[in-house]
């Protein structure tokens, strides 16, 4: 990795500041970059595209100056319908972002293939790379299942984004990245966790760890730097730690207490 990545702060660090408040966020606390949450995902997460929000983003956008990484969350799933999506992603184009982050929720392979290539196809001509997510409570549970899909789709915008919680709670590690075609791996959710649960936990259970309960770069266990070293020079960083610990505080405060930890820990 290099001396000083790109470092954004992800949408779901903050995610009840909704997209205008983690643009404010993340300006205040030095990120240079910002990922948010255009396309809805959760009942409280609010539409954007086509909506006076979506105004309220792109002067936030020109005023603060941050860079927009990535956009989140495109799900693939059984019934999704692709094209339903150009609205969201033509803003996320017009936006200036890198990436869209794909999670799969399909665990069918022809058909989920077939979706990511059409996502693909359709983010294209809008300069959007498709990122698959792997999650242990996904039906694209490990790394070499999501590098499978991803080289199977046969596209030039078609990577991956490795979530650190999320390659540790499915039992890989820095040496499996190693592995990893290097075209591949495009983007860092960057976090740290507690030590291993033991025994069997629920789908719940890990998804409640992922949505609430990471921990700030340093402050867990992960082996930061041996994971970062993982990856090609250049890979940019989205710092990706919602924490019980930071319960309470102002977005703001919350976006610098991440923003020191992960300047801390590189």
């Amino acid at each position: 990795m290099p001396d000083q990545p790109l470092i954004s702060l992800a949408a779901l660090t903050i995610l009840d500041a909704g997209p205008a408040g983690q643009i404010r966020a993340a300006a205040a606390a030095g990120f240079a970059s910002v990922g948010l949450r255009l396309n809805p995902l959760l009942a409280t997460d609010p539409q954007v595209a086509g909506t006076p929000l979506a105004d309220e983003v792109r002067a936030l956008m020109r005023a603060t100056g941050l860079q927009l990484l990535e956009v989140g969350v495109f799900p693939i799933k059984p019934d999704l319908i692709v094209e339903s999506l150009r609205p969201v992603l033509a803003l996320s184009a017009e936006l200036g972002a890198r990436f869209i982050v794909c999670p799969v929720e399909d665990a069918e392979e022809t058909r989920r293939l077939a979706t990511l290539r059409a996502l693909c196809d359709l983010c294209a001509p809008y300069k959007l790379n498709v990122l698959v997510e792997f999650n242990p409570y996904s039906a694209c549970r490990s790394l070499q299942e999501a590098r499978v899909l991803a080289l199977a789709a046969e596209r030039a915008n078609a990577g991956l984004v490795i979530d650190l919680l999320h390659l540790s709670r499915s039992g890989g590690h820095a040496d499996d990245l190693r592995k990893v075609e290097p075209h591949l791996l495009q983007l860092v959710h960057y976090c740290d966790a507690a030590p291993m649960p033991e025994g069997t936990r629920s789908i719940e259970e890990l998804r409640a760890e992922s949505r609430t309960a990471r921990r700030l770069p340093s402050e867990g266990v992960l082996p930061l730097k041996d994971l970062l070293s993982a990856f090609p020079k250049g890979t940019p960083i989205s710092v990706e730690a919602p924490s019980k610990s930071l319960v309470g505080l102002s977005a703001e405060e919350r976006a610098r207490r991440v923003f020191e930890a992960t300047l801390s820990s590189l």
